[in-house]
């Protein structure tokens, strides 16, 4: 088990992270090649855009590529006590998302056996601040198995699994997202599409801002 502050082991793992690059979209964080470049991601320029921005803390690249990995796909489970460290100390200092009246976990269908859960269960665990961490019961829930993003190959493709996503969506109670800011947990931000179908959702029911918070921003496809 990990000692001293969150803040610390967000630093030790900056050692090896990868951060952002020197210009990206304040939207997606997709890097730019200026600081005037427009983003080539249609979503953050869509009216129909449900996201307020997603906040990466670093690039899906080297030890945290394979982290994620090993945790999420291989039962490498220790890894999420080390994930909700590096989140609780991104937090600290970044009070664009830290200022959140709720932090949830990306619904999933089984979220006693989810990636998002597992971390944000531990975050809960470690926190010191009281973060507005929920995670029992439920903001969303995820009724049925859909279309995964990773396994689509288009932006055709990626929109239809959003929609899809959107209609197993379901709000137990509406009212606990009415006027709040809320920040959705997931590990890895691509394009946007699973974000943009829970914000919409989440904003149905009232909220008046939804953003994302990642570990990793994958490279754009």
């Amino acid at each position: 088990m990990p000692t001293g502050p969150a803040r610390l082991c967000q630093w030790c793992a900056a050692q090896t992270l990868k951060p952002a690059a020197p210009y990206y979209c304040t939207v997606c964080g997709q890097a730019l090649d200026s600081a005037t470049s427009r983003c080539g991601n249609v979503l953050c320029h869509a009216t129909d855009r449900a996201f307020a921005f997603n906040r990466a803390i670093a690039m899906k690249t080297g030890a945290l590529d394979n982290a994620i990995t090993r945790h999420k796909y291989q039962g490498k489970l220790g890894w999420a006590i080390i994930f909700a460290r590096v989140l609780l100390g991104y937090l600290d200092t970044h009070p664009d998302v830290g200022g959140a009246n709720l932090i949830i976990p990306v619904p999933a269908v089984n979220p006693s056996d989810d990636h998002a859960v597992r971390v944000i269960r531990s975050a809960i665990e470690q926190d010191e601040r009281g973060y507005p961490f929920r995670i029992d019961p439920p903001v969303i829930v995820k009724t049925a198995e859909t279309t995964k993003m990773v396994a689509t190959t288009s932006a055709a493709e990626r929109r239809k699994a959003a929609r899809e996503l959107y209609d197993v969506l379901v709000m137990p109670d509406p009212t606990i997202a009415r006027g709040k800011f809320i920040v959705v947990f997931d590990d890895v931000f691509t394009g946007g599409n699973t974000l943009n179908a829970v914000a919409r959702r989440l904003r149905e029911a009232g909220a008046i801002t939804v953003a994302g918070l990642t570990l990793a921003r994958a490279p754009w496809r």
